[in-house]
């Protein structure tokens, strides 16, 4: 018996040993990997790039900046970039105002691209960067529509390349989107679409005038591009529709549409008199037909967003969802037509 013992005390201890080895030889081979990192940083990419300092104008770079790199690039499109397995970004060069050719940028081993990589990540981070700032989970397809708007509207299409039909549209002056889904973290774009001079002044950068809304459009707009079958949230198919009640949708409607529409939805409302056109008479329609997804866009987005009256307010930041989901439950089976 006490041999039995002293064998399983002596594997036991053998064990310990083994264990403590493995977690010693681990932590050295990651600090044998951040320091290797380190040097390529400052050996090879420190050639062209800056780590630290305050934003420059582009004028004076000759490359990007990448002392935020940590918090803007997604991890697995940074390792296809750092092995060389991505295109060039900038089809005129990142200094469209030199006619210096930008020239290949160096191609590193997957286990060096790997460490570069982690070693970004840990120490080239921007606190003005929040970290879930944009939350996408709910993110539509009307809203994405919306972005792409925004991004015409205010001559993004100028200066960046997007894919259209197959085909590259756009000037082809700053970095290329039409991937930018797979290469950005949706926190730092939303960041930079606050303030785009804040990370590159006097280098060109537009800056627009978005609301907070506006800037979800664009960033989730650019958050979809290059990813096929992008899934876009469906809230007609959410948890909140599948508990929807009518009765406490009749007490919404009573509250915000019948200022308008009238109590019986006869288009009646006090608010009807001032206005042309006149309010939708709901009484006549056959709102039960009439699709899930396309009641709910005209209600949270508004008449203006499937072509209707612009009369028809949006009021998707008004009503918490289970609001929306009671009220078209409410008009579905209240509103049969004629």
């Amino acid at each position: 018996m006490d041999t039995l013992k002293i064998s399983i005390k002596r594997i036991l201890c053998a064990a310990v040993v083994a264990a403590l080895s493995i977690l010693s030889f681990a932590g050295f081979a990651s600090a044998s990997d951040e320091g290797r990192a380190a040097k390529i940083v400052k050996e090879t990419c420190e050639n062209c790039h800056r780590f630290s300092g305050p934003p420059k104008s582009k004028f004076t770079l000759d490359a990007p900046d990448m002392m935020w790199s940590g918090v803007k690039y997604q991890r697995d499109w940074a390792l296809r970039w750092l092995e060389g397995k991505e295109e060039a970004l900038y089809p005129n060069g990142y200094r469209w105002d030199s006619k210096k050719k930008d020239s290949k940028h160096p191609a590193l081993s997957s286990s060096d691209a790997k460490a570069v990589a982690d070693y970004m990540e840990k120490n080239f981070r921007d606190p003005r960067v929040q970290k879930n700032a944009l939350d996408l989970s709910r993110f539509t397809e009307m809203e994405a529509g919306f972005g792409a708007d925004i991004y015409k509207k205010y001559s993004c299409i100028g200066c960046h390349q997007i894919m259209e039909d197959g085909k590259k549209v756009g000037g082809p002056i700053s970095v290329t989107l039409y991937s930018a889904g797979k290469r950005y973290t949706a926190d730092w774009l939303y960041r930079f679409a606050a303030n785009p001079q804040d990370f590159t002044p006097h280098s060109g950068e537009y800056l627009a005038d978005l609301s907070a809304l506006g800037a979800r459009y664009i960033v989730g707009y650019l958050m979809t591009l290059g990813i096929d079958g992008y899934k876009y949230y469906e809230p007609w198919k959410s948890e909140y529709f599948q508990k929807a009640d009518p009765e406490r949708g009749a007490a919404v409607y009573k509250t915000y549409c019948a200022q308008c529409h009238g109590f019986k939805g006869e288009g009646d409302g006090p608010g009807a008199a001032g206005l042309d056109p006149k309010p939708a008479v709901h009484a006549k329609m056959p709102l039960s037909e009439m699709p899930e997804d396309y009641l709910y866009n005209v209600v949270y987005h508004g008449g203006k967003s499937v072509g209707k009256s612009p009369s028809m307010p949006d009021w998707g930041l008004t009503f918490p969802p289970q609001d929306f989901a009671d009220l078209i439950k409410y008009l579905r089976v209240t509103f049969k037509g004629q």
